[in-house]
């Protein structure tokens, strides 16, 4: 039998969120001297890019749960406004993202279903 470990490891868990932590500091720095409204718009898509490749080389999927998929976009699209762009978003689009995964996992390893299943075919089935 296969161990239930997360796709994300602590380590990489860690990585994560520091990157993140990072890329907001960046961009909170950059609005407090005036040129983030100007540059913080190309730092997000290269932090969107670099987090959807992440998340994708982990084995994260998002079309088979749009929760992950809206948080990730989500993220983006605040991180769009120059002015929200200096709060730290991104570091809670990744842990938010990284926490609904390892809930997911966990409440399937618990359930012992797929939560790809519907809710009426778990119910029926109990």
């Amino acid at each position: 039998m296969q161990k239930n470990n997360p796709k994300i490891d602590n380590i990489t868990a860690t990585l994560m969120i520091s990157t993140a932590v990072l890329v907001d500091g960046i961009q909170a720095f950059l609005t407090m001297i005036f040129i983030g409204p100007f540059v913080n718009w190309l730092i997000s898509i290269f932090a969107w890019m670099t987090f959807f490749l992440w998340f994708m080389l982990k084995g994260i999927k998002f079309t088979n749960n749009p929760k992950k998929l809206f948080t990730l976009a989500g993220g983006s699209l605040l991180e769009a406004i120059p002015i929200i762009a200096s709060f730290p978003i991104w570091t809670l689009t990744i842990s938010t993202t990284i926490f609904m995964e390892r809930a997911e996992k966990k409440l399937k390893s618990t359930l012992g279903k797929d939560l790809g299943t519907p809710i009426s075919k778990i119910i029926k089935n109990i």
